[in-house]
């Protein structure tokens, strides 16, 4: 032990830009500690880390209207007229609460069917299969 602690001191005076001086945040009076460059690297950000999904009105940064009847028909069934699930949708859960919202004006103001989704939309392309939610649903 007293052996390779004579030879790291060795090192050390002989050849010092073998070894890196670490630095702290802080500034104190202690003396700087000795690294080696075999210690692992310390990075600012984790780079497996994946970026957060979006939904698919906040990713193409679409804003809900309850006047815009032929977006908001894309999100309702077209057999019981209702609107379909977080789940099935994908939305994030600030946009289903205010699709629900522009949805539930856009019936009382007569821009929407109550009750089936309006057959002129049927032929819109689709957002989503609502056969095939893209999150498993906790109920089901």
């Amino acid at each position: 032990m007293l052996k390779s602690a004579s030879t790291l001191a060795r090192k050390v005076l002989i050849t010092p830009q073998a070894y890196r001086w670490c630095s702290s945040s802080k500034v104190s009076q202690a003396p700087p500690v000795v690294c080696s460059e075999d210690e692992p690297v310390k990075l600012e950000n984790n780079p497996y880390t994946k970026e957060p999904r979006k939904c698919l009105l906040c990713s193409t940064g679409i804003e809900l209207d309850y006047k815009n009847a032929r977006l908001l028909q894309q999100f309702v069934s077209t057999f019981s007229g209702r609107v379909y699930d977080r789940h099935i949708t994908g939305l994030c859960d600030e946009q289903q609460k205010k699709l629900i919202k522009a949805i539930a004006k856009s019936r009382r103001v007569g821009f929407m069917p109550i009750f089936v989704k309006d057959p002129k939309y049927a032929r819109d392309p689709k957002l989503f299969d609502p056969l095939k939610p893209l999150r498993p649903h906790s109920f089901a």
